[in-house]
């Protein structure tokens, strides 16, 4: 990590992060409001377009298949690449894109097909992108920073992307249906911009001209054999799981077991967007005041009584307290587990092995999701809550257990990318290193 990327050493009051990472973080700001704006235009669009009530779930399902297909091939790219032009390359591509779309409704109805295939593109580019900007983030602050600099990226998207932008999209879209593609097409321009003003990568790049498939298994290969990242990649699973077991019931304690208005959920949702952004803002103060694993530990015990006491609930205010709560958690747990994989994980394998982790979190939340609703018809809707919630508490078992391997990993320097765990490089990465091991086993200091 060169000099210029670094920020001043902070103040214990306020982290300075540098201008590298505020512009970065400007660009996911903008990017995320028009996100919101997109995600909350394009269902309005399907119905406009589409009698059918399935279209708004063919938009739907088209614009989350990227993530299940693109994410292992994201994580090679975001390896290969310079992370930071990549970055602006996609958002370049997704601007003139969604312009492009911008156009074609102003000019005349595009049909359905149209819609899905926009969802599928931009999905494409957001999971490669993101892959990329959170493995960006070491390059740019010390490793004492990463949790302020991860919770003011987390806020981004709860703010601008659930928040703020869906609000801009559909009022935009009132006046006229082509105004919040217009608008999202302008911020990927400005994103782009913004990120190619913070010059070239400093990070290793893995090398180039090799499979597909031998690259991808080098990162499942690297996460499964690494004791401690393995062992967050389970709890992120298992937490991803039982949490939206319990939360995907929320809908329905708010218009079937409350008999709130449907309109009452979005305070719902709000105040989930609340918690997780004060979460976010509180980061960089929580990781001076408490340790990684204490952190982590409030976070499955907030969660897991939240769901539960959310299960006992009689009124949508308690429901919505409740679930500020459990944003708070989820965003917590989610600083924690980013800012410790950025630490543990070789630069050059980053993108790899967050993709892998990903993807497991999101069959997490897939599989929580389908559970809830499988346990709710069998039995009631507040038991997908309480099974959550105490299999949370379950976790927090193991977390408790897990502390002391989840504080050595912030101490220990990140291994090379062909080395076992336990550091050993194997006879074959020495043979192909040819004088490039040392920049592969640099650790976050020295990169």
């Amino acid at each position: 990590m060169t000099a210029a990327d670094l920020a001043e050493k902070p103040s214990k009051s306020r982290p300075q992060l540098g201008r590298k990472f505020t512009l970065l973080w400007s660009a996911s700001a903008i990017s995320s409001v028009g996100d919101g704006m997109r995600d909350s235009a394009l269902p309005l669009l399907a119905v406009a377009v589409s009698d059918s009530p399935s279209a708004v779930s063919v938009v739907s399902v088209a614009g989350s298949l990227p993530f299940l297909l693109m994410s292992l091939y994201g994580g090679v790219l975001a390896d290969r690449a310079d992370r930071r032009r990549l970055m602006w390359t996609i958002d370049s591509l997704r601007a003139a894109v969604v312009l492009g779309f911008a156009c074609w409704i102003f000019l005349a109805h595009p049909p359905l097909a149209a819609l899905a295939a926009l969802a599928f593109l931009l999905g494409c580019g957001e999971t490669v992108f993101s892959n990329a900007a959170t493995s960006a983030v070491p390059e740019l602050v010390r490793p004492d920073q990463l949790d302020a600099a991860n919770g003011r990226m987390q806020a981004n998207m709860l703010v601008g992307g659930n928040l703020i932008g869906p609000l801009l999209g559909s009022a935009l879209f009132a006046v006229a249906a082509g105004f919040p593609f217009t608008v999202d097409g302008i911020s990927f321009a400005l994103a782009a911009a913004l990120v190619a003003a913070t010059g070239r990568s400093t990070a290793a790049r893995a090398q180039a001209g090799r499979p597909v498939l031998t690259e991808i298994r080098e990162g499942v290969n690297w996460l499964f054999r690494h004791r401690e990242v393995r062992m967050l990649a389970v709890l992120s699973t298992l937490g991803a799981l039982t949490c939206f077991m319990g939360t995907t019931m929320m809908v329905l304690m708010v218009t079937k077991v409350v008999h709130a208005p449907a309109a009452s959920y979005g305070i719902v949702l709000a105040a989930g967007a609340i918690g997780g952004t004060a979460a976010s803002t509180l980061a960089g103060r929580l990781s001076r005041l408490l340790g990684r694993g204490t952190r982590i530990a409030v976070a499955f015990l907030l969660m897991g009584v939240s769901l539960i006491l959310m299960g006992l609930s009689t009124s949508v205010l308690e429901i919505a307290a409740l679930y500020g709560v459990i944003g708070f958690g989820i965003v917590t747990w989610n600083i924690q587990a980013i800012s410790l994989r950025q630490q543990a994980v070789p630069k050059e394998l980053l993108g790899r092995v967050n993709s892998c982790y990903m993807l497991l979190s999101r069959l997490g939340i897939m599989a929580g999701a389908a559970l809830s609703g499988w346990i709710a018809s069998a039995t009631s809707i507040r038991t997908p809550l309480f099974l959550g919630g105490g299999l949370l508490l379950a976790l927090l078992v193991a977390v408790l257990f897990l502390l002391p391997r989840m504080t050595a990993m912030e101490s220990a320097q990140p291994p090379a990318a062909d080395a076992t765990p336990e550091g050993k490089a194997t006879e074959r990465a020495e043979e192909r290193a040819e004088g490039k091991a040392e920049a592969q086993a640099a650790s976050p200091e020295a990169e």
